[in-house]
């Protein structure tokens, strides 16, 4: 009987969990410092065209430390069932890892996602206004919330090669 109730309490946290705010979630939860060295991003450019040469998306592929964490895409092109109906273009960001939630922070916008994830890789769709401050400034901050481990981390990235992402979607 007391496995149960643990069960039930943890299980109800979860869903409470679930369901927090930006604020709440940046503000009452602790967030490891992610480590300096990774904080700096080089971007690569990357635009995909179909048969037709008509775009299909343009993305920016943001690398630390040589390794690929986080895409900036805009699709020209809605593929997937849930995308359809989108105004095209449509934006999203991509990581790659098991997140309970994840919020993106630029001087204008305040984004979260709690989307269940089905795959390592998350495609967020975001708002235009989210992509724009991030191609415009090259900074933007991240808090984690690790899905495994229960782990919360944050960090302020910065883009630095910023001429390159002004380019890609010109």
């Amino acid at each position: 009987m007391p496995y149960f109730i643990i069960f039930c309490l943890f299980y109800n946290f979860n869903l409470f969990a679930k369901d927090h705010s930006f604020k709440d979630f940046t503000e009452a939860n602790f967030f490891a410092p992610i480590d300096e060295d990774y904080l700096k991003l080089k971007a690569v450019c990357r635009q995909n065209y179909d048969d037709k040469n008509r775009k299909k998306y343009f993305e920016i592929l943001f690398y630390s430390n040589q390794n690929h964490v986080f895409d900036l895409n805009k699709h020209f092109r809605a593929y997937e069932l849930g995308h359809q109906n989108l105004k095209r273009p449509f934006y999203s960001f991509t990581v790659r890892n098991w997140f309970h939630a994840l919020a993106i922070k630029t001087k204008n916008v305040n984004f979260i996602s709690n989307t269940s994830q089905l795959t390592k890789r998350r495609n967020e769709i975001i708002p235009e206004k989210l992509f724009e401050d991030i191609l415009g400034d090259g900074e933007f901050t991240l808090y984690f919330h690790y899905l495994m481990d229960n782990t919360k981390s944050s960090g302020n990235f910065q883009v630095i090669n910023q001429e390159i992402v002004r380019k890609c979607f010109d």
